[in-house]
């Protein structure tokens, strides 16, 4: 996709949405007074569920040890040591990071109606709409605050290896802390967006089809180049389900700078911006529609 015909697409979103708004504004300015604590109540009993799942906390501790071990690359140069702790540990974020938004995500809504616990909090004043937003601000909190845990480990891994190699004779040990973090922030958002299209998903399955549909996502998503290339080879059928794909499924892999980072090449900050356009427009969009199928499902 041309990058102008992928802003034509962008603009028209935000203008459909902004005419929706100003159309729906009597609606949702009631809706917002009213959704806000609700929602708010939700995201917290959804973190606080979260807590209690041992598996939840075997996983953070898990990934600790793994970011720690990374000072173990001591056969390597300085150079290459950085370079290898960095790109690992963006690694190690990223991929942990999405199966902790499947875990979190594909069990939310599936979960509370096969276990019932749904229905008392249905039958408060709290209308579907702020349900699913209030489980999607939930995740948001969980996904945040371990991307942050994983992200501060990183950098003090990085901190540590640098005090080590400093005094070596011929030292290049760049522990590129900004880019690093740039990196992990960014892929926190491709989790808030791949996290709105595992709810989406959940809203109308069950909790095994969400999750295979979420690793679906997830692969089609970081593989948006790949697809592109593959249209271009394959004919009938298979070229309109693979451009399908393509402009459907929102390209995650625009979230990821491990490779700059790791190479130490210039961010693009307007890379980075126009992903987070194309994200917040594909998360609003699919909140929307889970809370309409959500809406319709008889609970």
């Amino acid at each position: 996709m041309s990058p102008q015909v992928s802003k034509l697409i962008l603009m028209v979103g935000l203008f459909v949405i902004a005419a929706i708004l100003v159309m729906t504004r009597r609606a949702w300015a009631g809706a917002i007074s009213h959704g806000l604590p609700s929602t708010w109540r939700i995201a917290k009993m959804t973190v606080a569920e979260a807590r209690r799942r041992r598996v939840l906390q075997a996983v953070v501790v898990l990934v600790v040890l793994i970011l720690s071990s990374l000072t173990f690359f001591t056969y390597l140069s300085p150079a290459e040591q950085s370079r290898m702790i960095i790109d690992s540990g963006l690694t190690t974020i990223a991929g942990f990071g999405m199966l902790l938004a499947i875990f979190v995500a594909a069990f939310m809504i599936p979960h509370e109606i096969e276990t019932r616990t749904i229905y008392p909090i249905l039958a408060k004043p709290v209308r579907r709409f702020e349900f699913v937003l209030g489980k999607y601000v939930g995740a948001l909190i969980i996904l945040g605050v371990v991307v942050a845990i994983m992200t501060v480990v990183l950098v003090g891994v990085l901190i540590l290896q640098d005090s080590l190699v400093q005094d070596l004779p011929d030292s290049k040990f760049d522990p590129n802390l900004f880019g690093v973090v740039f990196a992990a922030i960014m892929s926190y958002f491709s989790l808030a967006v791949l996290t709105a299209l595992i709810l989406l998903i959940s809203s109308v399955a069950s909790t095994t089809m969400t999750v295979i549909g979420a690793v679906l996502l997830w692969g089609v998503g970081s593989m948006q180049t790949m697809l592109l290339d593959l249209s271009t080879k394959v004919t009938g059928a298979t070229k309109l389900l693979t451009l399908a794909f393509f402009y459907v499924v929102p390209p995650l892999q625009n979230f990821d700078f491990r490779m700059d980072v790791s190479n130490y090449q210039p961010l693009s900050l307007g890379a980075a911006i126009f992903a987070l356009e194309r994200g917040v427009l594909y998360a609003i969009v699919a909140l929307v529609v889970a809370a309409i199928f959500f809406d319709n499902r008889q609970v």
